[in-house]
């Protein structure tokens, strides 16, 4: 039997009694117990000899104590469906799948004296200086992606592209095929849609976001700098594009994809998602939950979004844009592809005009001169100018 600090003075406390060396009052004052409880003590000693002075119930099984067949029970169902299940999860789907509750601590213990390692190893941690959060909603917005075996082989490898809010911790995300420049026009649709026009938004230097080309002469001239089309949409929309030098700069949504793929994860597991859409489903729950656990409040109360334009000046914000001649016989050449403007009802000519050429989230083409739309072009129309190009080509390689 294992003799605590507290165990061992009570012995010597009693065995000074007994030795007359100190009274039953002193003793008593010693112990913190009334002198009375001291007899109660010695009759003890005299009786059972030293374990007389420790309590009855040393050494003996708590009746409270969890029965063991409960836990072989627990630790069969964490084998069989959550084995590479962090703790803190295993207990809350234990409780919502199962319907068993337990301590984490409980818990834990009895995972590793099981053999059922954690799944992730602690590492120590380095000194880093706080950066403090923004003071209100939506001053800044971190924005990445996180490409994952997300089914676990279910289904196609996907990519998880997210923002969080700097203020308050709040996330958007959806699944994409790939990091691409649409599947950021479209979580920024999302923000912008339910939310407004956020400050700013801080990213890596992909060059989805900033662009590694030198400026022409042209731009030096009129001090401008070379954007993507990503930066384009965000400086139409008002909006600041700021870089990260580092990944733990943008700390806060890194974290995330940690977590995130520590449990979202399971939940798509177990919803059996096999496909983007589903996957999709899973993780609008998944962060409707998430949002209401993990959010903070922000130091101001008011969020600095700005309301967003409507859905079709939105579409014409967020797309690919490139900036064209228009040709004598009116024909804008884009992408391979000759698109004819019909006549305008004024009847005059735009020949040698600038135009702009919008590839829309539809497939649509759209030419726009001056913020009037000249001519559209519908998904089928595009691909049937594609499928015209191809017996070309065939013609001109049987040709040579």
């Amino acid at each position: 039997m294992t003799l605590t600090m507290r165990d061992k003075q009570r012995i010597n406390v009693v065995q000074g009694v007994m030795d007359g060396k100190i009274t039953r009052v002193e003793a008593g004052r010693v112990l913190g117990v009334k002198e009375r409880q001291i007899y109660r003590i010695l009759a003890k000693v005299r009786k059972r000899g030293i374990e007389g002075v420790l309590h009855g119930n040393k050494g003996k099984e708590s009746p409270r104590k969890t029965p063991e067949s409960f836990w072989e029970k627990v630790l069969r169902i964490v084998r069989r469906r959550y084995r590479d299940v962090n703790d803190q999860q295993i207990r809350e789907l234990l409780e919502r799948e199962e319907e068993i509750r337990v301590k984490r601590e409980s818990l834990r213990k009895r995972l590793r004296e099981a053999g059922l390692v954690p799944k992730r190893t602690r590492r120590r941690n380095r000194y880093r200086k706080r950066r403090e959060r923004k003071e209100a909603m939506g001053m800044m917005i971190q924005i990445d992606a996180s490409p994952h075996d997300w089914l676990e082989g279910r289904g196609p490898w996907l990519t998880l592209v997210g923002g969080k809010d700097d203020a308050t911790g709040y996330v958007w995300a959806r699944f994409e095929e790939a990091e691409s420049t649409w599947a950021y026009f479209r979580l920024a649709e999302q923000i912008l849609t339910r939310q407004g026009i956020p400050m700013s938004f801080y990213s890596d230097r992909h060059t989805i976001f900033f662009s590694p080309r030198e400026p022409t002469i042209v731009e030096q001239l009129q001090d401008q700098t070379p954007v993507t089309q990503f930066g384009r949409a965000m400086q139409e929309l008002g909006m600041t594009l700021i870089p990260a030098y580092s990944p733990q700069a943008k700390g806060r949504i890194e974290r995330n994809w940690g977590i995130f793929q520590d449990r979202l994860v399971v939940e798509l597991r177990l919803a059996n998602a096999k496909t983007r859409e589903e996957a999709n489903r899973v993780l609008e729950r998944f962060l409707k939950d998430f949002n209401r656990r993990f959010t903070v409040p922000p130091k101001s109360r008011e969020a600095v979004f700005r309301k967003a334009p409507g859905q079709e000046d939105l579409d014409h914000i967020l797309c690919l844009k490139e900036t064209r001649t228009v040709a004598k016989d009116h024909t804008v050449s884009f992408e391979g592809l000759i698109l004819q403007i019909p006549a305008l009802k004024q009847s005059w000519s735009i020949a040698g005009r600038s135009v702009d050429v919008l590839q829309l989230k539809d497939g649509s083409i759209e030419i726009v001169h001056k913020g009037k739309s000249l001519a559209k072009f519908s998904p089928e129309a595009v691909t049937r100018l594609v499928e015209q190009k191809k017996p070309m080509k065939s013609q001109l390689k049987t040709a040579a």
